[in-house]
């Protein structure tokens, strides 16, 4: 549990087959250390079990006026005091009309009229439901009225079509609402940040490679903590299998070459440039054929990359920030100062990966910051996600 998260959220359920998912919501946000209040409509009692929710989140089910709790039956104004947040999951097409035309036949809607704070959306319907007239009419006015819409994917719907209007996945909804609440850095607003992250991928022949065991955790955590405090943020990264930050301008790459393409093709616009991936520093001659064992002499010819940090450090604007990372086995900070030096660039996060509680494929990190100026900042062992929160203000705090 995370007590940086201490927020309340009202955790709306409406009458549609997605309502199971509400449970897997729930508990990822009590799992995040958020205090969750659920609501449902009294058509969502039929797909999903009030107790459930209870269960799960610790908080009796707001249903009616007539499980008033507070004196006067006036709970909806009682809760709709104690939120910071309220989500709508799922949102059905009646109850987005209701909505829409503020209309408080339930409990929802009356506790929607008397909020006034963020509000967070995630349709839910079939995909010719969700594309009527009435239905785009009704989303458009509730997000005119300040309502942040969350839009799953397409996909195999309920009734066996495929097509947009599945809810967002619980995951996907977590991340919304974490750029949603998280404290912004007023300093950010407006600001491109450029990250790099992941590892690079370098073709020997048409079956093998060489790489490295980076897994683009790291990166991807500065990137949704740059994010969720007010950047813009574009993130170019290798290969990876762990699931990228949403609301993030993302840029798939394979090999050193297209990292570095990207990269600079870039770099000049970024405000923020912080390069965590781990590039190949060399990449062999490709044969476009697979190299039979018994014609391998046994030596690979290897030609040297474009050093990407070297090269934006040498062209970077003044009013710039570039980072870099040194992950290294020994003589940490010694290379880690040498790197800052050489590569011309403000600051650099180094890593002992030799400690294979940290580092790479590890969700936890610790990381000892060096700056132009002689600063040397110690960031103790947290959890990647934690930590890049702390990097990006210490960031912030230091240049900005």
């Amino acid at each position: 549990m995370d007590d940086k998260n201490s927020k309340a959220i009202g955790l709306a359920v409406c009458g549609g087959i997605a309502a199971y998912k509400a449970a897997e919501l729930a508990s990822l946000l009590v799992k995040q250390g958020y205090c969750v209040y659920p609501i449902m409509t009294p058509s969502a009692t039929d797909f999903l079990g009030p107790l459930t929710l209870e269960a799960l989140t610790g908080n009796k089910v707001f249903i009616s006026y007539q499980d008033a709790r507070e004196p006067g039956g006036m709970d909806h104004i009682h809760l709709a005091k104690l939120l910071d947040l309220l989500v709508i999951a799922p949102l059905t097409a009646n109850t987005a009309s209701k909505l829409a035309h503020g209309m408080a036949d339930h409990f929802l809607g009356a506790a929607y009229l008397a909020y006034r704070g963020p509000t967070l959306a995630c349709p839910a319907m079939n995909t010719a439901m969700l594309e009527h007239p009435a239905s785009v009419r009704n989303l458009n006015i509730l997000e005119n009225d300040g309502v942040q819409m969350c839009m799953g994917e397409s996909g195999l719907l309920a009734c066996g079509d495929v097509g947009m209007g599945r809810m967002a996945e619980p995951k996907v909804i977590v991340e919304f609402i974490q750029q949603i609440l998280s404290p912004k850095i007023p300093e950010l607003f407006g600001k491109k940040v450029l990250i790099n992250t992941g590892p690079t991928i370098e073709d020997i022949d048409p079956v093998r490679f060489l790489s490295n065991r980076s897994t683009g955790k790291m990166g991807f955590a500065l990137a949704k903590a740059f994010k969720n405090a007010g950047a813009d943020v574009t993130c170019v990264h290798g290969p990876v299998h762990v699931e990228p930050p949403t609301g993030v301008e993302l840029i798939a790459v394979r090999s050193a070459g297209q990292m570095a393409e990207q990269c600079l093709a870039i770099a000049h616009q970024a405000d923020i440039v912080v390069l965590t991936a781990a590039v190949a520093d060399f990449s062999p001659r490709q044969s476009e054929q697979k190299i039979k064992k018994n014609s391998f002499d046994g030596q690979l010819k290897l030609e040297p990359t474009i050093d990407i940090l070297k090269t934006i450090g040498a062209r970077k604007k003044s009013s710039q920030i570039v980072a870099g990372f040194a992950a290294e086995t020994q003589n940490v900070e010694a290379h880690a100062k040498l790197k800052l030096k050489q590569k011309n660039i403000d600051l650099i996060f180094s890593n002992d990966v030799s400690d294979r509680r940290f580092g790479f494929a590890s969700d936890e990190n610790t990381i000892v910051a060096f700056t132009r100026n002689g600063a040397t900042i110690q960031f103790p062992p947290e959890k990647k996600e934690s930590l890049a929160i702390d990097m990006v203000h210490f960031i912030c705090e230091e240049f900005l």
